[in-house]
């Protein structure tokens, strides 16, 4: 997957020190007086961060928010299997419990 990242602001690590001086003057809005002469300073706004992201990222998001959407039990079976138990008609078959159980532990010793 790939991933392009445009126009990100060069931002100071942490410990260094903005001088606020320079950055005071160039931020306001509005008009200054400096004797007869009038300026005006403007604020450019910072260029916005752009991510990009592949057919395939954008697929995989798509799957990722489906599986996230489905339940983890399906109830219906869950309310059959009851109505069965209760009923006494569920027959547990103890030979294929233990295959499983040994088919189960052998994926983790291989």
């Amino acid at each position: 997957m790939a991933a392009e990242i445009t126009g990100i602001t060069k931002t100071p690590l942490s410990g260094n020190k903005i001088d606020n001086s320079q950055t005071a003057s160039n931020n306001t809005i509005g008009e200054k007086n400096q004797g007869s002469e009038r300026t005006q300073t403007t604020v450019t706004p910072a260029p916005i961060d752009k991510i990009t992201l592949t057919r395939q990222a954008e697929e995989l998001r798509m799957i990722e928010k489906a599986i996230n959407d489905q339940t983890d039990v399906d109830n219906e079976r869950v309310e059959g299997l009851k109505l069965e138990i209760d009923a006494g008609r569920y027959d547990i078959d103890a030979q294929r419990v233990a295959e499983k159980l040994i088919e189960f532990e052998m994926m983790f010793v291989a």
